[in-house]
């Protein structure tokens, strides 16, 4: 059952409970945003990590393909085509893992980064909105507080005043 106990405010407490639920949602979403965001950043994490292994694979063949034979004697024509064939195809790995690094960052990261800073600015937007309600009401609140104040010493000043006419009485000269 729901409870209307910010609702006996009146038409401010129905709005802060329409302004609160908004807050909340935004919250949600930016919880989403953020999560995505970290998704995507681990992603980008994994790729760049792929990318320099891919690296590494290639410096290495590389560096092993120099020292073919010690012997100095001179390696078959095969041989050598084979050996660039192999390094072609890891430089080719490599080309990709830096194309599917540029492509995510380019396309995932910055939807995921962009997401995460409209939900924040939703979120500070719908804070905002509950506080100039918050705001209103205590408004609202402090005039009643001042107004029964300044009736209570109306009611003292009218009780002074009656007690004091009574009591003088008045002077007949005798």
């Amino acid at each position: 059952m729901k409870s209307y106990g910010r609702a006996s405010t009146g038409g401010l407490g129905t709005l802060l409970e329409l302004r609160t639920a908004g807050e909340r949602e935004a919250e949600r979403a930016l919880a989403e945003a953020a999560a995505a965001r970290r998704t995507a950043e681990a992603e980008e994490a994994r790729l760049g990590e792929a990318l320099e292994a891919a690296r590494a694979a290639v410096a290495a063949a590389r560096r092993d393909g120099d020292r073919v034979d010690g012997s100095g004697a001179g390696e078959r024509a095969a041989d050598a085509q084979a050996r660039r064939r192999f390094w072609a195809r890891l430089e080719a790995r490599a080309a990709e893992a830096a194309d599917a690094l540029a492509r995510h960052r380019a396309q995932a990261l910055a939807r995921a980064i962009d997401g995460d800073a409209a939900a924040r600015a939703a979120h500070v937007r719908a804070r905002r909105r509950r506080e100039v309600v918050d705001k209103a009401i205590a408004r609202r609140r402090e005039a009643a507080r001042r107004e029964a104040g300044r009736r209570e010493e109306a009611v003292q000043d009218d009780r002074y005043a009656g007690v004091r006419a009574r009591t003088k009485t008045p002077t007949t000269g005798k």
